[in-house]
């Protein structure tokens, strides 16, 4: 017997396949709840919605599994907890794997977070900032059940982690909480005002300019298949990881047609509604407008 389904919190439909252990999401607190608007939990959601995984999210104002380069514990979103089995999972690639042994494969929905046989198409990615000492350590490959896709993760991890500061002036908090958050936020940073934070004219141009370059070697094996996937045609943990919108331009544009593609496949995966019985597309369709109608201002 299944549990009652769960009702979302986060910008999912409610249409989507259950399971016998209730999922819960910490994320962090969102001016917007339940939207999500933090880059690192938004994965993990990514994630669970690719593995058409139902969940009911959590915000917390302060989001200890990694180190500071003082030694301090780092406390890091999302994290992943079940009500009945108890199992807490961190940080949004060991979601992903937990997610993929516990769920599998989802046939004809290329919904395989983690293939067995990897193609190997970039999976070697080295980032330029692989080196780079940051204030808090990235996600680690150490003794990860899916090695390859756990390197990659992390050179992607550093890639974006180099360029952060073009948008955390840009970051939204709550308003009951934001002098506290951008307070923790400077002491990470080692900073004395938030106004060090902020990039603005000649400087943020050359930024953007160093940013380009700096993916053009994790561009190019997009490029190798007739894609839009870094493997081919079907999706896994890999694509996940590296979907924004503010540069669909660059590098020909394969950064664009990656993200348009997960948005199809996602928009596809939540018109399930009971194991095993998939929705034609219409019917999927007409779901997903009702999910929408029930959560005021969701988008995919």
């Amino acid at each position: 017997m299944f549990p009652k389904p769960l009702s979302f919190s986060g910008g999912f439909p409610l249409s989507l396949v259950h399971y016998p252990d209730s999922l819960i999401l910490y994320d962090i607190s969102s001016p917007f709840q339940p939207r999500s608007y933090a880059p690192n939990p938004s994965k993990a959601r990514l994630v669970l919605s690719f593995k058409g995984t139902s969940f009911q999210a959590t915000g917390f104002n302060f989001p200890a599994t990694r180190k500071f380069d003082d030694g301090a514990d780092f406390y890091t979103l999302a994290m992943l907890q079940g009500n009945y089995s108890g199992k807490v999972v961190g940080d949004s690639f060991d979601i992903g794997t937990y997610r993929q042994l516990s769920r599998g494969y989802i046939p004809g929905l290329g919904s395989c977070l983690s293939h067995p046989i990897p193609l190997g198409t970039g999976l070697d990615y080295g980032s330029p900032h692989k080196d780079t000492a940051f204030i808090a350590s990235l996600t680690s490959n150490d003794g990860s059940r899916n090695e390859v896709y756990a390197r990659f993760n992390m050179h992607v991890d550093a890639t974006f982690t180099a360029y952060v500061v073009l948008v955390a002036d840009f970051l939204l908090f709550n308003i009951d909480t934001t002098g506290a958050v951008r307070a923790l936020f400077l002491k990470r940073a080692h900073l004395s005002s938030w106004g060090g934070l902020s990039v603005k004219g000649d400087k943020r141009e050359k930024l953007m300019v160093a940013f380009k370059s700096s993916l053009t070697s994790l561009a190019r094996p997009f490029g190798i298949h007739d894609g839009p996937y870094l493997e081919g045609n079907q999706a896994n943990y890999a694509d996940l990881i590296v979907e924004w919108s503010d540069f669909r331009g660059w590098h020909g544009g394969v950064f664009a047609r990656l993200q348009d593609a997960l948005q199809k496949i996602t928009l596809y995966i939540r018109g399930y509604t009971v194991i095993g019985n998939k929705l034609s597309e219409d019917e999927a369709e007409i779901n997903i407008n009702r999910s929408r109608s029930r959560e005021n201002g969701w988008r995919p």
